[in-house]
């Protein structure tokens, strides 16, 4: 995977957009979208103008690791609780492959479980759905921390985009109403680590 660190430099650097813009002629559209890493090929004589303009070599402006991610999301069935009938949220049972590829090939999948809720409405007819995910064991978060370890924190923060964009696709494909996801994704601890640290927090209370 490959990631441009713009946003990391422009922030470094104390650059605002529109001062970038201005600087280098570049549309402040097409930096917004290259700062949020949204866009699928750079031109080199884009690249060129940002790292003279940020005084930065192109091996500042990006950072890569040899390997790719892509994921599947999944929803799953309905949680059983007798609380339903007294108005709580529905909540499903979520998980999500992290597959790991190099050379096209894949050589990993780690999974992420947790659950979806439904959080009320969001704006207009959008509403809003909860997502909750974490390593699902020990083993999974071990072979996860050996991927992020090589990543910086905003390398982390990118990926952890790139799956809120894929729960929210796949929840919109399964509902006849338009969703927006809320996602909680944790990378530092497991399902079980998590649902008993909340359950302690909560008895402590």
């Amino acid at each position: 995977m490959i990631r441009n660190n713009l946003a990391l430099l422009m922030t470094q650097k104390r650059r605002r957009v529109n001062e970038l813009a201005n600087d280098t002629g570049i549309s402040r559209n097409t930096i917004t979208s290259t700062a949020q890493n949204k866009g699928k090929m750079i031109q080199l004589s884009t690249i060129n103008k940002l790292c003279q303009s940020l005084e930065v070599d192109p091996t500042a402006f990006f950072e890569y690791v040899p390997f790719d991610f892509d994921y599947t999301f999944d929803e799953g069935d309905l949680v059983p609780d007798p609380d339903y009938d007294h108005g709580k949220p529905e909540t499903y049972e979520a998980s999500l492959f992290i597959n790991v590829s190099e050379n096209n090939n894949r050589i990993d999948s780690i999974e992420l479980q947790g659950y979806t809720e439904f959080e009320g409405q969001y704006d207009g007819d959008t509403i809003m759905i909860g997502t909750d995910l974490h390593p699902s064991d020990t083993i999974q978060l071990k072979k996860l921390n050996s991927y992020l370890g090589k990543m910086s924190v905003s390398f982390i923060s990118d990926i952890k985009k790139d799956i809120e964009e894929v729960v929210e696709s796949a929840l919109n494909e399964n509902s006849n109403v338009k969703v927006h996801s809320d996602l909680l994704i944790d990378f530092e601890e497991t399902k079980e680590q998590y649902f008993t640290k909340l359950k302690n927090r909560n008895s402590n209370h």
